[in-house]
C-alpha cells in the first residue's frame, strides 16, 4: 500500500493553513450532527457551548497532518496511489530573517521605490509618520506627540499676549537667545536622526536597483541640508544677536536724573513720558584720528505717543556755547565756551568740546566719576544750546557708515546739487562727483560722500543732507531686508556704534522707533540766519524759542508718515554756498536760474521732503 505523503511536504495553496482548519472542523461537525457526536470527534458541544477537544491532527505537533478522507481512500484504491491536490508554491522566507519571520516593527505594506522615497519625504516634512509608514508605530507616535506639544505650545505663547513685543523681548535677552540657539542645533540634529533613521527603516525590506539607492541617498541628503540650513541659520542669527546686545547695549554713559527712562515692566513703556531726547553724533574717530571730534550733532525729539519727531541739526562751528546749569563745564566755563586767544583753527567750537573734556578739562570732568568725560561734557553743552535734557544718545563712526548702508540695501537719495568726492577745502579737487538728480539709489560709498562733502558748498547744506540721510534710513528701512542681512548689519553696528541705552530698556526703545517710523518728522537747521547773524556769537535764547515752537508744532501735527525721496517739484532758493566743482560735467552753481537746492526756513521747523 503506498504511503501518503505528510501535508507539510506537499505543496498547496498559501492559503490553506488558514483554511484548511475551518474547513475540516465545518465537516467534522456536520459529521458530527448526524452521527451523534461520532465519526472523528471534531466540532463544538452545543450543549456545553464550548469547543470540544482537537483531534491530534489539529495539534501543533501533527505538523498540519491529517488522515485520509473516504473520497481519497476510494480514489486511492482504484489508482493504487494517491490523488494529487491542485496547488502552488508556499512564500520563501524573508533571506534576512533567521527564522523566516519579520522584525516585529516591519510592515508588510509598500515596499516599492516611490514608497520609500514618498515616504521618506513625508516624513521629513511631519517627523514621526514616515516611521509610522516603516513599522516603527511606537516611535513615530512619540515623535509626532513631541511635535504636537512644541506647536501647541507656540500658538499658546502667540495667541496669548502681543506677539511682536514678545518677539522683541526674545530678541534682546541674552539668556534667551543662547537658549534658542542651543535648541536650534538640538532640533537640527534629532530632526536630521529622523530623516535617516526613517529611511534605513523603509529600505529595510524593499529591493532597490543601484541607480535607486543612489537616488534615495541624494533625497535624503537634500532633507538633510534642507533642515539643516534653516536652524543653524537661526542658531547663528541668534548668537549673533546676542554678541550684539552683550557688547552695545552696555552703556559707558553717565545718568541723569533727570533723563527720562522707560518702564519696561509697563504695557506701555512710555506712558507718562512727555518726551525723549537723543543725540545723534556722527563720530570721525579713525586710525589716522587721536580721540574723538563729533563731526555730526543732531538732537530728535520725539513725542513718544505719536512718534513725531523734531531733528535739531546743531552746527559744529557753534562758539560761547553755554554749559547746562549746575554742571562742572558751566564751573569752567561761566562765560560759555569761548577762547579767541587760541587763534584761528584752534577755536573754541562745540565740536571740541569732547576732547577738552578729555584732556584739559579732565579736572571738571575726571574719570572717576563719569564713564565718558568727553561725552557728558557734550550732552551738557548741547543741553545749554537748546534747552533741551539729552536723555540718552547714539554715535556712529562715518568709517562704518557705509557698511551699514550697504548692509541695509542703500539708500534712495535726491541730490540737488552736484556734489564732490574727495579733497577738502585746502586741496578742492574730486576724485568723481555724485550728478545733480531725482530718486538716486546710492550704495553706502556713495550715501557717505553724499553726507560728508562739504568743500564745494558749505555747513549748512552738509547739515540738511545729514538729516535727509537720517529720515531715509528712519522711512525706507525694509524689515525683509533687515533680517535677510542682519548678521552683516550687525557686525557693522558692533565695530562702528556706541549707546547709552541700556539692556533692560532695549525692547521699550524699538517700540519707540516703530512709532517714529510711523510718525511725521521734521527739521530745523541752526544756520546762521537761525542763530541769530552768526555762530561766532550766536543768540541762546532765540534757539531756545524756536526749539520749543518747533515742538509744539510737531506736537499739535497728525500722524503722517514722511519720505526723504519725494518727487515734487523742488522749491527754489539762494545757495547758502558755492559750488566751487571744476570737473566736467553738468554741474550747478550758485547763480544757475535752474537750480535744484531747496530753501529751508530758518524760523520753522519743515517736514524733511520739504528740504530733501
Amino acid at each position: 500500500m503506498t504511503q501518503v505523503e505528510p501535508s507539510s511536504r506537499r505543496s498547496r495553496r498559501s492559503d490553506a493553513d488558514a483554511r484548511y482548519g475551518e474547513q475540516s472542523r465545518g465537516n467534522d461537525q456536520a459529521r458530527s450532527g448526524r452521527s451523534g457526536g461520532a465519526g472523528y470527534g471534531g466540532g463544538y458541544d452545543n450543549r456545553a457551548g464550548n469547543r470540544a477537544p482537537r483531534e491530534p491532527w489539529d495539534s501543533p505537533d501533527s505538523r498540519g497532518e491529517r488522515p485520509p478522507s473516504r473520497s481519497e481512500s476510494r480514489s486511492e484504491s482504484r489508482a493504487g496511489g494517491p490523488s494529487p491536490r491542485r496547488s502552488q508554491p508556499a512564500p520563501e522566507p524573508f533571506p534576512d530573517d533567521e527564522d523566516g519571520r519579520r522584525g516585529s516593527h516591519a510592515t508588510t505594506y509598500g515596499q516599492g521605490f516611490s514608497w520609500v522615497v514618498a515616504w521618506t519625504i513625508i516624513g521629513a516634512l511631519i517627523p514621526g509618520l514616515g516611521l509610522i509608514a516603516a513599522g516603527w508605530r511606537r516611535l513615530g507616535a512619540a515623535v509626532l506627540g513631541v511635535l504636537g506639544v512644541i506647536a501647541a505650545a507656540i500658538a499658546v505663547w502667540a495667541l496669548s499676549g502681543n506677539i511682536m513685543k514678545k518677539g522683541v523681548s526674545f530678541a534682546v535677552d541674552p539668556q534667551k537667545l543662547l537658549m534658542l540657539a542651543v535648541a536650534a542645533v538640538l532640533i537640527g540634529v534629532l530632526w536630521a536622526l529622523v530623516i535617516l533613521l526613517t529611511n534605513s527603516q523603509l529600505r529595510r525590506y524593499a529591493t532597490l536597483d543601484t541607480g535607486q539607492k543612489a537616488f534615495s541617498w541624494v533625497v535624503v541628503a537634500a532633507l538633510v541640508i534642507g533642515v539643516g540650513v534653516p536652524t543653524y541659520t537661526v542658531g547663528d542669527y541668534a548668537l549673533v544677536q546676542r554678541d550684539l546686545v552683550k557688547s552695545l547695549f552696555n552703556s559707558d554713559s553717565d545718568s541723569d536724573a533727570n533723563d527720562a527712562k522707560p518702564n519696561a515692566e509697563a504695557a506701555d513703556p512710555w506712558a507718562g513720558t512727555k518726551r525723549i531726547n537723543v543725540l545723534l553724533i556722527g563720530s570721525d574717530a579713525g586710525a589716522t584720528r587721536e580721540g574723538i571730534r563729533p563731526d555730526t550733532m543732531i538732537v530728535a525729539s520725539i513725542q513718544p505717543s505719536t512718534g513725531n519727531t523734531v531733528l535739531f541739526s546743531i552746527p559744529r562751528s557753534l562758539q560761547r556755547v553755554p554749559f547746562k546749569s549746575g554742571t562742572p563745564g558751566e564751573e569752567a566755563w561761566p562765560q560759555g565756551y569761548y577762547c579767541p586767544e587760541a587763534g584761528v583753527g584752534n577755536e573754541c567750537l562745540i565740536n571740541a568740546i569732547w576732547r577738552w573734556a578729555e584732556g584739559d578739562g579732565a579736572q571738571y570732568y575726571p574719570k572717576t566719576k563719569f564713564k565718558n568725560p568727553g561725552l557728558r561734557a557734550t550732552e551738557d553743552a548741547i543741553t545749554g544750546a537748546t534747552g533741551l535734557e539729552i536723555d540718552t544718545y547714539a554715535m556712529l563712526n562715518l568709517e562704518g557708515f557705509a557698511d551699514f548702508i550697504d548692509a541695509i540695501g542703500g539708500l534712495t537719495l535726491n541730490v540737488s546739487e552736484r556734489l564732490p568726492i574727495g579733497g577738502n577745502s585746502k586741496n578742492p579737487v574730486a576724485k568723481a562727483w555724485i550728478e545733480v538728480g531725482q530718486n538716486q539709489k546710492m550704495d553706502g560709498y556713495h550715501s557717505l560722500w553724499y553726507a560728508r562733502s562739504r568743500w564745494s558748498t558749505d555747513d549748512y547744506d552738509r547739515m540738511r543732507r545729514q538729516r535727509c540721510v537720517i529720515a531715509a534710513v528712519t522711512d525706507q528701512a525694509d524689515p525683509v531686508t533687515i533680517a535677510k542681512s542682519w548678521t552683516k548689519i550687525a557686525k557693522a553696528l558692533k565695530n562702528n556704534m556706541a549707546t547709552g541705552i541700556q539692556q533692560s530698556q532695549l525692547q521699550a526703545y524699538v517700540e519707540l522707533a516703530t512709532r517714529v517710523q510711523g510718525g511725521k518728522v521734521t527739521s530745523l537747521s541752526f544756520t546762521n540766519a537761525a542763530v541769530g547773524g552768526t555762530t561766532v556769537n550766536p543768540d541762546f535764547d532765540l534757539m531756545h524759542s524756536k526749539v520749543q515752537k518747533a515742538i509744539k508744532k510737531s506736537e499739535n501735527a497728525g500722524k503722517k508718515k514722511s519720505t526723504a525721496t519725494s518727487t515734487a517739484t523742488p522749491s527754489a532758493g539762494a545757495s547758502t554756498g558755492t559750488d566751487k566743482g571744476t570737473g566736467s560735467g553738468s554741474g550747478t552753481t550758485k547763480d544757475d536760474t535752474d537750480k535744484t537746492t531747496k530753501a529751508e526756513d530758518p524760523d520753522n521747523a519743515q517736514d524733511v521732503t520739504e528740504v530733501c
